[in-house]
């Protein structure tokens, strides 16, 4: 099995490998914020990535790495993820405007960085996130590569409120579905021995049962710190529940206000682009790319990578800026 590592943090639990990205921080009034940058010093159009809930920016190494001789690329941990240190609340935590508010910041830095809107991406959360970007400042982007972005009709969002607010209706089906995510995540182990013990425990299970070693490996060793001589996770299981659980975001809402090119690619399996998602997007952009993976589940971009990596080259053809 490949070497750990936890990029900021070097320890005898988890041994170093060579990295060909470089790991920086962007300092805000409340705090820091951890990315991770291929730059070679050679001017190249911008790619920016925006990870799932509960992930962090190096889970994605595999897929980004390669596309690096295309693009100056940046994947940012978001609030309450990875080696970010912003403030991040769980009971405070209705609505994923913050995670979107925060890429706004992260882009505009990049942009200014690169001198030119950027290709921005995103999986699951961060796709919906990219979305809203997009739809709030289209000035910042110059096209979207959407994976399994989450799109909920408003009947789950109103699901997911009252399942919140009045816990004794997780009786009825359909809330308790909605909540079950949130509520199996807020149980989920935090501490462990080495991030041997990690990879053993999920290779081949749950979430992880589809993903490549190298990208569980890239996950625990960008979403764990050394802590009294354990790693723990670095997103709290709680946080991770409390945005699993939010309903107040409206990515699907957001829609509308698109004017970026997009290529949108979403599993055939438990999918989270749901409802009229897709043909909302396909009205903003009639020559966008818009595509049902066959096989692929909602972790689509750990099952296939190269398949990704080829939409983000398309994109970043059709709309000239490689």
């Amino acid at each position: 099995m490949k070497p750990f590592s936890i990029g900021i943090k070097h320890s005898k639990i988890i041994q170093m490998v060579e990295e060909n990205f470089k790991r920086d921080t962007l300092n805000w009034g409340e705090g820091r914020v951890s990315f991770i940058e291929w730059d070679d010093g050679i001017k190249k159009p911008g790619l920016q990535f925006a990870h799932a809930t509960g992930f962090n920016a190096l889970t994605y190494r595999k897929l980004l790495e390669p596309l690096a001789t295309s693009f100056n690329i940046r994947s940012v941990d978001a609030r309450g993820h990875g080696f970010t240190k912003l403030e991040a609340i769980p009971k405070h935590m209705f609505d994923w405007k913050i995670y979107c508010d925060d890429l706004i910041k992260s882009v505009e830095n990049f942009v200014t960085k690169t001198g030119a809107p950027i290709l921005l991406g995103g999986h699951s959360m961060g796709g919906a996130s990219a979305i809203q970007v997009a739809a709030k400042r289209p000035d910042l982007v110059a096209g979207l590569i959407l994976i399994e972005p989450v799109l909920m009709p408003s009947k789950f969002k109103l699901f997911l409120r009252f399942g919140r607010q009045y816990p004794f209706l997780k009786i009825l089906p359909v809330i308790k579905q909605g909540m079950q995510l949130s509520d199996s995540t807020k149980k989920r182990r935090r501490n462990w021995k080495s991030a041997e013990q990690m990879f053993n425990s999920y290779k081949g299970r749950g979430a992880f049962t589809t993903w490549p070693d190298e990208m569980i490996q890239d996950y625990i060793s960008g979403g764990t710190e050394e802590v009294n001589n354990h790693l723990t996770l670095s997103c709290d299981p709680r946080w991770e529940a409390a945005s699993f659980s939010c309903w107040k975001h409206d990515a699907m809402g957001m829609i509308k206000d698109i004017n970026s090119p997009i290529t949108l690619l979403q599993g055939e399996e438990n999918s989270t682009t749901r409802a009229e998602g897709p043909e909302l997007l396909k009205s903003r952009d009639s020559k966008g790319t818009f595509k049902t993976v066959e096989g692929a589940s909602h972790f689509l971009p750990m099952e296939f990578p190269q398949l990704v990596q080829e939409e983000i080259v398309k994109i970043g053809k059709r709309i000239k800026i490689i």
